[in-house]
């Protein structure tokens, strides 16, 4: 029985501006949107815009790496 051999990949991408964009920022925005969650509730009338905040920066920090930078590549 012969297994099929996986080559690695000549552009393995590790070191790429690409890499940073798809790893470190959305990870910052995860950090930022539940630090705007912790502070929505002690900030007064601008809470829910806080909270709002938080809301748009865990969606974007998911919506990065899933969805927008794909998009990007298949271009």
């Amino acid at each position: 029985m012969s297994y099929p051999v996986i080559e690695r990949r000549e552009d393995d991408g590790s070191g790429t501006p690409g890499r940073m964009l798809s790893v470190v920022f959305p990870a910052l925005l995860f950090l930022v949107g539940l630090a705007l969650f912790a502070v929505a509730f002690n900030v007064g009338d601008w809470g829910i815009w806080v909270f709002a905040g938080g809301i748009l920066s865990i969606t974007l920090a998911f919506a990065i790496p899933t969805t927008i930078l794909p998009a990007l590549e298949d271009r």
